[in-house]
């Protein structure tokens, strides 16, 4: 800490300069839904990129350094100039050099937001296992925040109590709704990370990589007409032209014709040739792709 960032006074005090967050992601979110309250509309998908990129790296940072926040939820995620930041390090907790989860002993965090495994922290599974938590676990918070993001509410808003919400996502039989969407990217997006088998989610350089961040270039029209036959029919038609009046005339309805994905130019030739009638031209129309 520099003596820019703090300042000590007789009194003992210490003062410190902190960055100003605008807004946090729950009031941004509340704000755009009201936007389109009474519309038959969902927030735009680019926004959605926009920010959910700015999430996952900023998790991703915190994994690297082989720390679980256990309590991502919208109102940790601040707004700073543009850029989203990540806040409230309270229960946040460092996973040890020889294994890849935490230990807690109890279970902590923001219920709409907390993962099968936090709920069932510490006891035994199926298999004998103890559960524990560790980096998959803030990725169903992940899930669950963009489950938010697109639907206004979070997967398990229905159920109210405490009780409630437990036996619905301890339950692995449990299907959780997703309303339609336009996009499939998207919706495959959030089932990647609402996986209730902890070891079938997604894994942050995995979600930075799927199509809904990285959308796959569509392939070009594909024409069943091959440019060579498409030059003879244009030949055939152009024998009809008697003057260039009419071959350019012929040239400004082909051009409207071409196909739009490949550059195309049409070009008057005039053709003389013993197959031409006599005191007329013939105008021949080829293409030329770019």
């Amino acid at each position: 800490m520099s003596n820019k960032d703090s300042k000590v006074k007789d009194d003992g005090y210490i003062f410190m300069v902190l960055e100003y967050g605008e807004i946090d992601l729950a009031h941004m979110l509340s704000q755009k839904w009201k936007e389109i309250d009474g519309c038959d509309q969902t927030i735009d998908d680019n926004w959605l990129r926009f920010y959910w990129q700015q999430i996952l790296l900023a998790v991703n940072t915190i994994h690297e350094e082989r720390i679980v926040h256990s309590d991502l939820k919208p109102a940790n995620f601040l707004l700073v100039r543009g850029s989203l930041k990540l806040i409230d390090f309270g229960i946040a907790k460092a996973i040890m050099s020889d294994t890849t989860n935490i230990q807690r002993d109890s279970q902590v965090g923001t219920l709409s937001y907390m993962s099968p495994e936090a709920f069932m922290c510490n006891e035994i599974d199926a298999d004998g296992n103890t559960i524990k938590c560790g980096r998959p676990s803030d990725i169903w918070s992940l899930g669950c925040i963009l489950y938010q993001m697109v639907y206004g509410m979070t997967p398990f808003a229905d159920h109210k109590t405490f009780w409630a919400k437990f036996k619905v996502i301890t339950d692995p039989n449990h299907e959780i709704k997703y309303p339609p969407l336009p996009n499939p990217w998207l919706l495959d997006l959030m089932k990647k990370c609402l996986a209730w088998d902890r070891d079938k989610r997604w894994r942050i350089p995995q979600l930075l990589e799927h199509p809904f961040l990285r959308p796959p270039i569509p392939p070009r029209p594909y024409s069943s007409c091959s440019p060579s036959r498409t030059c003879k029919l244009v030949q055939l038609i152009s024998e009809a032209c008697t003057t260039e009046r009419e071959a350019s005339t012929l040239r400004q309805h082909m051009l409207q014709l071409a196909n739009t994905s490949v550059k195309s130019q049409l070009h008057i030739e005039e053709v003389k040739g013993s197959s031409a009638p006599p005191n007329s031209q013939s105008y021949t129309f080829t293409f030329c792709n770019n």
